[in-house]
């Protein structure tokens, strides 16, 4: 399984092994610090994305953006 990360900065998206998961890692073209989460995170991320509709963006030290 992959997983297709995107940085919340810069846009850049990259295909990562599921080994990544629940890891931190850079982005490979601004080295912003994010986090790839567990698997088991992904359903309920996508719910909430979709809920979201884009509208409100809260980064991962808890600011609120939108």
């Amino acid at each position: 399984m992959h997983i297709i990360a995107r940085c919340p900065r810069c846009g850049y998206r990259w295909w990562l092994d599921a080994a990544a998961a629940d890891r931190r890692m850079r982005c490979r073209k601004c080295y912003r610090l994010l986090r790839v989460p567990d698997l088991t995170e992904v359903p309920a991320a996508a719910e909430i994305i979709r809920q979201a509709q884009g509208e409100v963006y809260v980064d991962d030290t808890g600011r609120t953006f939108g």
